[in-house]
């Protein structure tokens, strides 16, 4: 096994950690290791197959909002399941990635092996997750028991399949911001859109002008949208969307269907797609009836959307506990009459890296600059997930 550089499976590091219900705090966490110890959120296993990642930048997520409220996160656990960093040491099954490799992680944990992984549907693994199909860094037990990444070192697991690596190392990290978002943000974006069957012409409504809404927004112009309208009620956000070239919905207006006939001539649009999903807290403050509407934004892209066309839904919805039904209310209806197609899940974001580092390596697409990606230190996290959640309009990468 190749020796670490600079980073030991014994003692401490620091890292973004979770401080009780809604707060993040930057404290100190276990060192990883291939050996993995129990901890806080963290199950105990061998990973032979993984490597040791040295940070280069790690992201603040909407998702990472959703497990400060969520329940199943746990005090003092290691938060975030964004990472670009370089391999620092290799277990003794690992082939292809070597010691020295810069490297995007995807927020999937996948082994690379079972049916859905061979399938392509990573965020669905059937072997990374004791509890369910389906594994994410950072999330506690429940998401499969695997430290987050918002730390100065990280263990990776099943790496040879894991791990994108960039051929030129120089200029990934001459393009930090832009390759840091690749793990999840910008594969999400695009995700969506495909998923959303958005193709040359079509004409699409995003709700939601957060980074992944944008993301979206990014994508659908790759794959040769005609009209793209992001839709919020945040006006420094949609000022934002207007720079970009995008229309823009302000919701507060209340009239989104007049906005959509505005810009491409009809009430609706081929597809749409929910950047803003439910939280669990505002799921946890629903009536006991459940007849406090929480999908408003999936039921306004109901609204918007063509006959006989589709969906895509990125943002999280809560499954809530086993048996449990959430009082969501979607307008499932809508859905129906229209004969809509809907797709949702976690995005598979190692299927698309390859080509998405193209792109954005020698495609020129610039996705840090559309969802404003602003480096801050690792020592400002708790900071950074502050701003985030009261709206910033910006994407948060730490750097340690």
């Amino acid at each position: 096994m190749a020796s670490r550089t600079g980073a030991s499976g014994n003692g401490t590091q620091r890292a973004v950690v979770y401080a009780g219900p809604g707060r993040a705090a930057v404290g100190d966490a276990p060192m990883p290791s291939l050996r993995t110890r129990a901890a806080p959120g963290v199950l105990p296993r061998r990973c032979d197959h993984g490597v040791i990642v040295r940070t280069l930048a790690t992201c603040v997520c909407g998702s990472d909002l959703h497990t400060l409220h969520g329940p199943g996160a746990v005090e003092g656990m290691v938060l975030g399941h964004e990472l670009t960093g370089v391999v620092v040491e290799t277990g003794r099954d690992v082939e292809r990635v070597k010691v020295g490799d810069v490297v995007s992680v995807p927020f999937n944990v996948a082994c690379g092996r079972c049916a859905n992984c061979r399938a392509g549907s990573t965020g669905h693994c059937l072997a990374t997750n004791p509890a369910r199909p389906g594994a994410t860094y950072g999330m506690g037990e429940g998401f499969g028991g695997w430290a987050g990444l918002q730390a100065e070192y990280a263990l990776v697991p099943y790496a040879d399949f894991n791990l994108y690596v960039f051929a030129d190392p120089d200029q990934a990290r001459e393009r930090l911001l832009d390759v840091a978002l690749i793990g999840d943000i910008l594969p999400t974006g695009y995700h969506a859109a495909r998923s959303a069957g958005v193709g040359p012409g079509s004409t699409v409504y995003i709700a939601g002008a957060g980074p992944v809404g944008l993301a979206s927004a990014v994508a659908c112009r790759m794959l040769g949208a005609a009209a793209v309208i992001v839709g919020d009620f945040n006006r420094e956000r949609l000022e934002h969307v207007r720079s970009l070239g995008f229309a823009a919905a302000d919701l507060g207006d209340g009239d989104l269907a007049g906005t959509v006939a505005g810009t491409v001539g009809v009430p609706h649009v081929d597809a749409g797609i929910d950047c803003v999903g439910v939280s669990d807290a505002a799921v946890a403050g629903a009536g006991a009836d459940g007849a406090t509407p929480r999908a408003a934004a999936l039921n306004d892209v109901i609204g918007v959307v063509r006959h006989g066309g589709a969906i895509s839904v990125p943002g999280v919805y809560p499954a809530g506990a086993p048996g449990a039904r959430p009082p969501l209310g979607v307008w499932l209806g809508g859905i129906w009459s229209k004969a809509i197609t809907v797709s949702t899940g976690a995005t598979p974001a190692r299927r698309y890296q390859d080509e998405l580092a193209t792109a954005v390596l020698l495609g020129g697409v610039a996705i840090a600059d559309a969802v404003r990606a602003t480096a801050v230190p690792l020592e400002q996290g708790a900071e950074a997930y502050e701003l985030s959640g009261a709206g910033a309009s910006r994407k948060f990468v730490l750097t340690p």
